[in-house]
């Protein structure tokens, strides 16, 4: 594959997925950072460009973040208290941290998680996906995955995996007739930091887990020679069945499909929408959403908001709950533990506007093993969470 065939290639998947809103740090191990060692980071990402993977997390997010000044406005407003209030779950199925984190080798600690639920009603999307920080002491290191419905589109598969020359690469057989690519690979000589595989099914289920061996994303400064895992261990969870279960939450016709943003993004912004205190680290915005990560005294925050026209089997699941009197019907779950994250827990509201946009936020405390906030709520309240979810300029994709 040619330079450009890759970076083109790697802007139509982008393209794809960063319309599902499913990467949890938008300027994830994908994308060329700025600074010093930009070069070196460069060649790093580029190794990523992994049968999809090009734009498994960071494209699933959304744009390229950005260092931004804190929120200056309190979540809740007097909306608010218009509308009935939380009643009944959320979101049901399964996590895909959790499905990663409970296949994990004996004695790895999950240090970080943040991912996508899978639900009878849930969005919409292309694709899921997760990140877990993980060590198994020899330093913590890296692993993303990317379930996704690559029906009717055509995704790159096979070797080489990257335009390295440190790479090793094969195809080997899947199950159920599917195929799976392995690889490993690195900008330098010796260990390689990067592993890669890439199941794609024949109806279309394709899963992309990736290991690297740097911690942090952004500045991927490298913590350990290899990877957390190898591409063996990869490839089997790649292969594993599990990953079925999150197959009637995906759609290839996504909802935002063919949405852009206006010439000057959204009408709103998440971190307008938050109470004081709380700084912005990273965001980005997509077509139907945006997502930051934001802390306040030390303590991390993974916010999400997306939106989008309700299906029946949406409407269907909201009619169980009684509407306000404003007719916003409502569901809630608060600081729920994720299975398996050692620490992780999620807070989510979801609601539905009479007007048919449905409008989730999910706000998730990713601290794991060894942090003092592991099983603490989310730094933001039903209540707050609730007052971001019915701020009216939220609007589906289709309709702008």
């Amino acid at each position: 594959m040619s330079e450009q065939s890759e970076h083109d290639f790697e802007d139509r998947l982008a393209q794809v997925l960063r319309r599902t809103g499913d990467g949890f740090r938008p300027d994830g191990p994908h994308l060329v950072a700025a600074g010093a060692a930009r070069g070196r980071r460069r060649q790093r990402r580029q190794l990523a460009l992994v049968a999809g993977a090009a734009a498994a997390v960071v494209a699933a997010g959304g744009l390229t973040a950005v260092l931004l000044p804190p929120g200056g406005r309190a979540a809740a407003g007097p909306a608010a208290g218009r509308s009935g209030g939380p009643s009944g779950a959320a979101a049901d199925g399964p996590s895909l941290v959790s499905a990663l984190a409970e296949r994990l080798p004996a004695g790895v600690r999950v240090l970080r998680s943040a991912g996508d639920w899978s639900g009878v009603a849930g969005l919409r999307v292309a694709g899921e996906s997760a990140e877990l920080t993980l060590d198994d002491g020899h330093g913590a290191g890296l692993v993303t995955v990317l379930v996704s419905d690559v029906r009717g589109r055509q995704v790159k598969s096979g070797c080489p995996l990257s335009n390295s020359s440190n790479e090793v690469c094969e195809v080997r057989p899947g199950p159920d007739g599917g195929s799976l690519t392995v690889g490993a690979m690195d900008p330098d000589p010796g260990p390689r930091g990067t592993g890669t595989a890439a199941f794609t099914g024949p109806d279309g289920l394709r899963v992309v887990l990736s290991a690297y061996s740097f911690a942090d994303q952004e500045h991927q400064d490298r913590t350990r020679p290899t990877p957390v895992l190898t591409p063996d261990q990869l490839a089997a969870l790649a292969a594993d069945p599990v990953w079925a279960s999150f197959r009637s939450g995906l759609s290839p016709d996504d909802p935002s499909a063919g949405a852009t943003l206006g010439p000057d993004g959204s009408p709103v912004r998440l971190r307008e929408l938050l109470p004081p205190g709380l700084r912005t680290a990273s965001d980005s915005e997509w077509a139907g959403g945006q997502r930051l990560t934001a802390a306040q005294d030390g303590h991390e925050l993974v916010l999400t908001v997306r939106a989008q026209r309700a299906d029946r089997a949406a409407r269907d699941w909201f009619a169980a709950v009684p509407a306000g009197a404003d007719g916003v019907r409502m569901r809630a779950t608060t600081a729920r533990e994720v299975p398996g994250s050692q620490g992780a827990t999620e807070s989510a509201v979801d609601v539905l506007r009479p007007d048919g946009v449905r409008v989730r936020v999910t706000a998730v405390n990713p601290a794991g093993a060894g942090s003092p906030d592991a099983g603490k709520p989310p730094l933001l309240s039903a209540e707050q969470l609730r007052g971001i979810a019915l701020d009216p300029r939220w609007a589906a994709p289709d309709a702008r």
